[in-house]
């Protein structure tokens, strides 16, 4: 081949890395500023992945790609409609009863603080705290900041639920073609090394959300099950928190039993036993047994081998996605760690293989 043409082919594909690389950063710097975009984003990410094993199962049946991407929506929006349906009412009404409850709780929680005040007034006093003061003002403080930041939460939650399943559609319809051209830009040297890179990752992010949104569904489940054995009020909105919090690595667990422990200190809503020891006791006990089934049963089995990650690895990644983007950062620092791991590993044996090679 001419070399001038050797030149203005290399020129070419050069000129097309650069393009590729412009737009993945200027994507990402879009999604980094606009409003509410990065996490609806990260949760069509999430929707496409739990969804993929469904549309590959109906390909290998031989049904059309659309069709195949269309029924999984279907089906996903019908099983939402029908939770929504069932559960949404009992979470709205104990939400409305929470709400109506609010202010007695806040007395209950000022009369405990109270009480501890007497009780360690030794210790505040030779301190000089104004132990009772200082809550005080922070549960006005947080209260009327949950009050004023509401109408934001539900604007931001309506527009990432209209976002989500219009991103995942297109990722799953277009995520093939979209792979093939950046494909198209890997040397032939590195070609295979990168498809089966791509193969590994997909199998490994799928595997670990799909295995995270599982573990969350179950501890929801058994929060909820000994909520309604004991007696416990709210016990439906509760158990969604708390499978939900628990997608938090770590701290996720603890900030989900929180309110139902306060329940349980401030308010004869949570007496279920004679004693207020017992009655927290009981009430920890059921949280600590969900946790009990998660960590003994769900992580070894399902989670852990999926991530492969030291613990003090996870614990890193975590505080900088902390730091980083916050909660969302904490939810999703392991699978990115996680796939960065596999990148480096793949390309380390590469670079070492062909080093034995010369």
């Amino acid at each position: 081949m001419d070399s001038n043409l050797q030149a203005a082919l290399k020129r070419e594909h050069r000129i097309k890395l650069f393009s590729v690389l412009l737009i993945l950063i200027g994507s990402a710097t879009i999604l980094l500023v606009v409003d509410n975009l990065l996490i609806s984003f990260v949760m069509a990410f999430v929707t496409n992945y739990l969804l993929s094993p469904i549309v590959e199962f109906l390909e290998r049946k031989r049904v059309p790609r659309q069709l195949a991407i269309f029924l999984p929506f279907l089906a996903t929006g019908v099983l939402i409609a029908f939770g929504i349906y069932q559960i949404l009412p009992r979470v709205t009404q104990q939400l409305t009863l929470l709400d109506s409850q609010l202010p007695k709780y806040q007395v209950d929680f000022m009369n405990l603080v109270s009480n501890t005040e007497q009780r360690f007034k030794g210790f505040f006093k030779l301190y000089n705290i104004n132990f009772s003061q200082t809550i005080n003002e922070w549960v006005i403080s947080k209260s009327a900041l949950i009050s004023d930041s509401l109408p934001q939460v539900i604007s931001a939650s309506v527009t990432v639920l209209i976002l989500t399943p219009f991103f995942a559609y297109f990722m799953m319809q277009d995520g093939r073609s979209m792979t093939r051209s950046v494909l198209s830009f890997v040397p032939n040297s590195l070609f295979e090394i990168v498809i089966d890179l791509q193969h590994q990752l997909n199998r490994q992010l799928g595997g670990f959300i799909r295995a995270r949104f599982l573990e969350a569904a179950i501890v929801g489940l058994v929060v909820w099950i000994g909520l309604r054995l004991i007696g416990f009020p709210y016990a439906a909105l509760l158990a969604v928190f708390a499978g939900l919090t628990n997608l938090i690595p770590y701290l996720g667990p603890i900030i989900g039993a929180v309110p139902a422990v306060l329940i349980a200190l401030i308010s004869e809503d949570g007496m279920i036993a004679s004693t207020m020891s017992w009655n927290l006791m009981i009430v920890t006990s059921v949280y600590f047994f969900a946790q009990l089934v998660d960590i003994v049963f769900i992580i070894p089995f399902v989670v852990a081998k999926i991530v492969n990650l030291h613990p003090v690895t996870v614990v890193i990644v975590i505080i900088i996605g902390s730091q980083v983007m916050g909660i969302l950062g904490m939810m999703i620092s392991i699978p990115v760690a996680s796939a960065l791991k596999l990148v480096f590993q793949t390309f380390y044996r590469h670079l070492t293989d062909a080093r034995q090679t010369l």
